[in-house]
């Protein structure tokens, strides 16, 4: 039987980075400024007060997408190969970022429904599991040189992981729960925002321990 033939990791980097750059550009042609909104001072207090709502969505989804791809760029570094099981999972990870800037319009359209912040959750609890399984790969099923304990880096990873998947899905569940109780605060979008503070989005890419010397190591 013939053995796979690796698959060249630049040409994945080029990729990813390729579609992270025009998504993340993306985002900002949701901000817009209504037409003749600098015509008269009243018109042009209310528009930056829209614009300052809108804002806070773009700027979670950014930062959102920037620990994305920081956590796909720290994965590639583990790398020496890849073959096409992991093309596919990266291809499946880039098709769920795609649709971050369509959702965060959708949040922006519609702040007090939060049926829109649902959409919104499932999608990155969909990127955190494809992204899981892209490191589960990597550990177990791809030969790495540069990763000297896979089973315990996949461990680490995996933990932090489940924490983040874990935040997602309390953001979810505060919107169902208004959504049950005819709550239209909008409040639950913000949940999200406790993915990137406290210290999750450091911690996930943060230090694994050698077993053999206690020393650390940065993923």
């Amino acid at each position: 039987m013939l053995e796979p033939v690796p698959l060249p990791k630049s040409r994945l980097e080029a990729l990813t980075d390729g579609i992270f750059a025009v998504t993340m550009t993306l985002l900002v042609l949701d901000l817009k400024f209504p037409a003749h909104a600098l015509d008269e001072r009243n018109q042009f207090v209310s528009a930056l007060v829209a614009m300052v709502d809108r804002f806070d969505d773009y700027a979670i989804s950014f930062v959102a997408l920037c620990v994305f791809w920081l956590a796909h760029l720290r994965l590639l570094r583990r790398m020496r190969e890849t073959d096409s099981t992991f093309v596919w999972l990266n291809l499946g990870f880039l098709l769920l970022t795609t649709l971050v800037p369509m959702l965060t319009a959708l949040v922006g359209d519609n702040p007090s429904h939060p049926r829109a912040a649902v959409l919104y959750g499932a999608n990155l609890v969909a990127i955190l599991a494809v992204e899981a399984l892209m490191w589960r790969h990597m550990c177990r099923g791809l030969h790495n040189e540069t990763v000297s304990d896979p089973e315990a880096l996949w461990r680490f990873v995996r933990r932090r992981f489940a924490l983040a998947i874990g935040i997602v899905l309390g953001g979810i569940l505060a919107a169902l729960v208004e959504i049950r109780l005819g709550i239209t605060s909008g409040l639950a979008s913000y949940s999200y925002l406790l993915l990137l503070a406290a210290g999750v989005a450091r911690p996930l890419f943060g230090s694994l321990r050698r077993p053999q010397d206690g020393g650390p190591t940065r993923l």
